[in-house]
């Protein structure tokens, strides 16, 4: 049964409220509740057809036609056909108009998958094997405040365009109203969030391990003429004195932060600016944030995944 919007706010309200004991500030509802999702991955099942992992499982079931994918998805989607054995994941990447299909192989079978997808050179998509092109343009454009990205097949971007646009400027709002001298941004990717900050004059410096996403950071710097410090390493392992910031950005994976929270708040920061894909590691992060006298007064919630119990989160630490 799909959840009506107003009672998917509610329940997902009810829960971080009772799980992060804060109040919840705003909800952001997306404003496509089907078709929003500009990004999906795919395997290929038994019979060569692609599709979704049953839940917990490696099952996978065939779709010819995803509800919550974004219709340029979708056409591209139902011109595929059968798959070959050599191919292990297909990723459908979209901006909002353009759809490039990134198949993912073993590097012996490159050869082949390359001159199986190749074959598709008909339909109105750019393809990639393993991250290199093979047709036409296989990054994906997304301009999101103000900042125009071109991100490689491996690359990860939201999948909610309309949802991330909010996101990111509410993001924006909360470091600039702090007035710092310098932002540090964690787990940064392909500077989502930071890269708005730099263009705006603000001494930035990004630390990432995915090496494509620092790749392209860095390309979107060139492109803007910006001069962010990006760094290719673990967010993980920063200590406190590894770059000078009084503000920082936290948007850690489903685990959460971790003990690298404690290294940022050693040098008693103005303010963190935390995103979290998952309230229950972000209170596990809050209760570590509270030993060091930084707490929060409430939460922003975006809904990124409509009709799932996914919910992503904003808030801002500070001294207590």
């Amino acid at each position: 049964m799909v959840a009506t919007s107003d009672a998917q706010r509610e329940r997902h309200t009810a829960h971080v409220e009772r799980l992060l004991n804060l109040p919840v500030l705003d909800y952001h509802e997306s404003p496509r509740r089907l078709g929003y999702r500009a990004r999906i991955d795919l395997t290929r099942g038994p019979s060569g057809q692609l599709g979704y992992r049953a839940h917990r499982s490696h099952v996978s079931i065939p779709v010819s036609n995803c509800p919550i994918a974004r219709p340029e998805i979708n056409v591209v989607l139902e011109q595929i056909g059968e798959v070959p054995r050599a191919v292990e994941r297909v990723s459908l990447r979209s901006d909002g108009t353009r759809v490039v299909v990134h198949a993912q192989c073993k590097d012996k079978n490159r050869g082949r998958v390359k001159a199986w997808i190749s074959t598709l050179e008909h339909i109105d998509a750019d393809l990639a094997v393993n991250g290199r092109g093979v047709h036409g343009d296989p990054t994906t454009h997304l301009k999101v405040s103000g900042i125009s990205h071109r991100l490689s097949p491996s690359t990860f971007y939201q999948v909610n365009l309309e949802v991330n646009e909010r996101l990111v400027a509410d993001v924006v709002d909360h470091v600039v109203s702090r007035a710092p001298s310098a932002v540090l941004d964690l787990f940064s990717g392909a500077g989502n969030l930071s890269m708005p900050l730099a263009a705006r004059g603000l001494k930035t410096t990004m630390i990432e391990a995915h090496p494509t996403a620092t790749k392209d950071a860095r390309r979107t710097a060139v492109d803007h003429a910006l001069e962010p410090d990006i760094r290719s390493g673990r967010a993980e392992d920063f200590q406190a004195g590894d770059a000078f910031f009084d503000v920082a950005i936290l948007d850690p994976p489903r685990k959460g932060a971790g003990a690298v929270i404690d290294q940022v708040l050693l040098t008693r920061p103005k303010a963190v600016v935390m995103v979290s894909c998952n309230t229950r590691a972000l209170a596990s992060d809050l209760r570590r944030a509270e030993k060091q006298g930084y707490r929060m007064n409430g939460v922003s919630l975006y809904e990124m995944f409509p009709h799932t119990d996914h919910i992503e989160a904003v808030g801002v630490l500070s001294s207590t």
